[in-house]
């Protein structure tokens, strides 16, 4: 099951009966939909192709203008980007959105090391999940002791709505694909962006809604912090400023000169929006790290707005310590001419390719 956190948590690794050697990885995001496809061969995983559809003109918007669409017209939306990317496979995995789910750690004080904390869950999750336990389907696991041991135990929460379980259920069902049903998103990218060598990873994931920062240590979710402020606005308020249209915002931010006249203010305009995540996720960082009595060893940066130019120098800069765009594409093989167009796209595509992944990872 994909909300088993006893799984998905372990080291990011995940089984699965299907025996074809390829499969797909779906993301649903709020402004478009991405697939990636690829088949494991005797030597490596390959990518076989991937594909972007932008999910404005699905609801009748702009192209890159959130959209939630219904169900009907979300599979609408991946069949046609699997049609055009020419997608093959029907076994996979579709990642949830974290709109739908629910993440976050709470530690509980404990008399003992002994004391048996299962039954508290469901007390304590109902403090802290917005939704009646009734209507969401809940899972947990214990952390391991960060920084020095005490007798409050920390315990990763997660909770998805069973409305959004039934309704990708039923998306993977009308487009005929079997597999793996759905699993959070954070899980997908995690496993996307990990490297073997890692010991700590911290993952800014700059998304058109929203902004996300995971904390992982030894494959494992310590941390996550959400602000909603997201590149949507970065768009709205450059279409303001240069009094152009919302789709001639987003395709300029996607590519600029800092230098021109236009590019100062995209480029100014991103700053802006950005900092305020920014500066809660140093926070978030920072209290980590003082915990754990050292440095995180990688700081990734990912999402829509990670994409678009000068936006990963930026934010090395605010924090001054060394930071990467997201390069997800790393972990499958591909032919030499495709590099530089797969590391431009890289950061939008972490959580469609980590998804894919799940089934050999």
């Amino acid at each position: 099951m994909a909300l088993s956190l006893s799984n998905i948590l372990n080291n990011l690794k995940q089984t699965s009966k299907d025996t074809s050697p390829t499969t797909v990885g779906i993301d649903v995001g709020s402004s478009a939909v991405k697939v990636v496809e690829i088949e494991e061969t005797p030597k490596t995983i390959v990518l076989r192709t991937y594909g972007e559809l932008q999910l404005g003109p699905y609801d009748n918007k702009s192209l890159g203008d959130i959209s939630l669409l219904e169900n009907d017209r979300q599979i609408e939306a991946v069949t046609d980007v699997m049609r055009e990317s020419g997608v093959v496979g029907r076994s996979g995995a579709l990642a949830i959105p974290l709109s739908s789910s629910f993440l976050t750690v709470i530690s509980l004080p404990t008399t003992s090391d002994n004391d048996d904390i299962s039954s508290r869950i469901p007390v304590e999750a109902k403090k802290y999940v917005p939704l009646p336990l009734t209507d969401v389907s809940l899972d947990w696991t214990e952390l391991p002791a960060l920084g020095q041991k005490t007798l409050n135990r920390d315990v990763f929460l997660a909770a998805i709505e069973n409305k959004a379980l039934a309704n990708h259920k039923a998306l993977l069902s009308s487009i005929g694909m079997k597999g793996e049903t759905a699993e959070i998103e954070a899980f997908s990218l995690i496993r996307a962006l990990w490297r073997n060598g890692d010991s700590t990873l911290a993952i800014l994931d700059l998304g058109a809604r929203s902004s996300k920062i995971y904390i992982v240590r030894n494959g494992i979710l310590e941390r996550i912090h959400r602000v909603t402020i997201g590149g949507k606005e970065i768009s709205r308020i450059v279409s303001e400023k240069l009094n152009i249209s919302f789709e001639e915002a987003e395709n300029l931010k996607r590519r600029y000169d800092r230098n021109s006249e236009q590019g100062k203010v995209i480029f100014q305009t991103m700053a802006s929006v950005i900092d305020g995540p920014l500066l809660e996720f140093g926070r978030v960082i920072g209290q980590y790290e003082a915990r754990l009595g050292s440095k995180i060893n990688r700081i990734v940066i990912s999402g829509g707005v990670a994409a678009s130019p000068y936006c990963v120098d930026y934010v090395k800069d605010r924090f001054g310590r060394p930071t990467e765009k997201a390069d997800p594409f790393a972990k499958v093989a591909y032919p030499a001419f495709m590099e530089d167009v797969l590391h431009d796209i890289g950061p939008a595509f972490g959580v469609a390719l980590g998804a894919a992944l799940r089934k050999f990872q």
